[in-house]
């Protein structure tokens, strides 16, 4: 059940527009060591020509509409808080805290272009305040926007060195890099000042998954679930680690708890149909990835064999004619991928087809794989 996916990986496209249009001209840090990711990042980024000229000013009046949008986030109707927010700000464009309040209430609602064009504007507005380029930071790399990231966690450093959360943003950079080494480093030291980091654990959760220590991953990932119970993303990343021991029911209790988080619903589907697959569950497992390839899955995310692994399941089911369907589906898109013709050799195999059993093993051989069978797998986290 390796690399059931557990990570963001889709990027709306929005978000890079407003990562050109809004972020300053980076600098690189002396205080903390800085990553430096794609040279050149820093020639494409344009400045704000109007940002010196803007004041913060927050009135009482503003005070008032934030309690209010509060109060509706607490109480379900995150559409009501928004149309409060929205009222106040077109009453005064200039109060960042009110920009802040909307952002994270965007965010919520998993409208991150939204969320990033209010943190540009809080930044405009209170560009001293390094929190506000950690929540940047956090929503980059959710949608692997990693040079954006970059430029947010070196100069929350600039702004505060021993910054711990802006520390474990920065662990997460180099996971999202496949630096594990230096991510643990990051993660480790950051765990070390405050036991109550929740994104620290979430992220050392991930490393030890991607580096298959699954039951170090569901202690980190608990962990993380138990100081922040609204992080859904740690539900599906533990499913995913319990999916890897075989504690399938715990994963799909998981999955079922994710399914919640309405932007990462697809990967669900098809996270839960590999259990019930690996529970032999087959009836189950085709509704859920059909319920996937639906929602869209493959075009959102190329990288999950969705249909790879529907296949599979039609093998199991003895269903030849649609598991080739499948299969050669696959192969128009991943013609390199030798799990897909390890599978076809199979396929043929069971409609008594030797010789283009043959020639897939062959090929399958050509390409690099080692054993027998079909395990579709995806890292975990992009």
């Amino acid at each position: 059940m390796s690399g059931i996916r557990t990570l963001y990986s889709y990027t709306p496209p929005l978000i890079s527009f407003l990562i050109l249009l809004f972020l300053p001209a980076t600098e690189k840090l002396t205080e903390e060591e800085p990553i430096t990711i794609f040279s050149g990042f820093r020639n494409v980024i344009c400045q704000p020509a109007a940002a010196k000229s803007l004041t913060n000013t927050h009135t009482k009046n503003d005070e008032i509409s934030m309690q209010e949008a509060i109060k509706l986030r607490d109480a379900g109707k995150p559409d009501a808080a928004l149309k409060v927010l929205d009222l106040a700000v077109e009453r005064n464009a200039l109060s960042e805290s009110l920009h802040t309040l909307r952002a994270e209430l965007r965010n919520e609602m998993h409208n991150q272009e939204g969320a990033v064009a209010d943190l540009n504007q809080s930044i405009t507005l209170s560009p001293q305040k390094v929190e506000l380029f950690n929540k940047r930071a956090r929503i980059f790399l959710r949608v692997s926007q990693l040079q954006a990231a970059e430029y947010d966690i070196n100069h929350a450093f600039k702004l505060q060195p021993d910054n711990n959360e802006t520390l474990a943003l920065r662990g997460g950079l180099y996971f999202k890099l496949n630096r594990h080494d230096k991510a643990l480093q990051d993660l480790n030291k950051a765990i070390s000042r405050d036991k109550n980091n929740a994104l620290a654990y979430f992220y050392r959760g991930a490393v030890e998954f991607r580096l298959k220590n699954f039951k170090s991953a569901i202690e980190d990932y608990t962990t993380a679930i138990k100081l922040n119970p609204s992080n859904l993303a740690a539900y599906q990343s533990r499913g995913c680690a319990y999916g890897e021991t075989g504690k399938y029911k715990a994963a799909l209790a998981d999955f079922n708890i994710a399914a919640q988080n309405k932007a990462e619903t697809s990967h669900i589907y098809f996270n839960r149909g590999r259990v019930y697959r690996l529970m032999g569950d087959y009836t189950n497992a085709i509704k859920e990835f059909n319920t996937a390839i639906r929602c869209g899955l493959p075009e959102q995310d190329s990288a999950v064999p969705v249909f790879l692994e529907r296949a599979s399941v039609y093998l199991g089911m003895g269903r030849t004619d649609q598991a080739m369907i499948d299969v050669n589906h696959y192969l128009k898109s991943h013609g390199r991928d030798p799990r897909a013709y390890i599978l076809r050799a199979q396929i043929y195999k069971q409609m008594g087809n030797v010789a283009a059993e043959l020639k897939d093993s062959a090929r399958a051989k050509e390409l690099g794989a080692t054993v027998g069978g079909v395990r579709p797998s995806v890292t975990a986290g992009k």
